[in-house]
């Protein structure tokens, strides 16, 4: 079984991520939604895209200025328990992917992208709670 996943490219630029001495000029706070260095994951976790394996993430909570909690955020809408469809500030079609909960250290945070509504975010949160209940 061939698989196309370029693993050994992700592994290479996670390796100079890690090491960057880069500050971003400000930090994410919860409600934000940021390009993300997600990289190449296993199955059906959420890969990162293009050449820098990077896709947009929402900051659900912010623990320090290091270590944050996000939800991967896709322009393919399912109606799925675990899936919240919504539509951004442009009108265009976003899904944050509920079950795909993850940590996530500031590194791998690239660049700030748009604020979601208060009442998306509040729903997207008490959706998150229920899936620990």
């Amino acid at each position: 079984m061939k698989n196309n996943k370029d693993f050994d490219k992700w592994n290479n630029l996670k390796k100079n991520i890690d090491i960057t001495k880069d500050f971003l000029k400000s930090f994410p706070k919860e409600g934000e939604v940021w390009i993300s260095f997600l990289g190449k994951n296993i199955g059906v976790e959420q890969n990162g895209g293009n050449k820098n394996f990077s896709r947009p993430v929402l900051v659900v909570k912010r623990f320090n200025n290091q270590m944050f909690w996000v939800v991967p955020l896709s322009t393919k809408q399912k109606k799925l328990d675990f899936y919240y469809n919504f539509k951004d500030k442009d009108e265009q079609n976003i899904s944050v992917i509920l079950a795909q909960l993850k940590l996530m250290s500031i590194k791998r945070f690239k660049r700030d992208v748009f604020k979601i509504n208060k009442k998306d975010f509040i729903e997207i949160k008490y959706r998150l709670k229920n899936f620990f209940n």
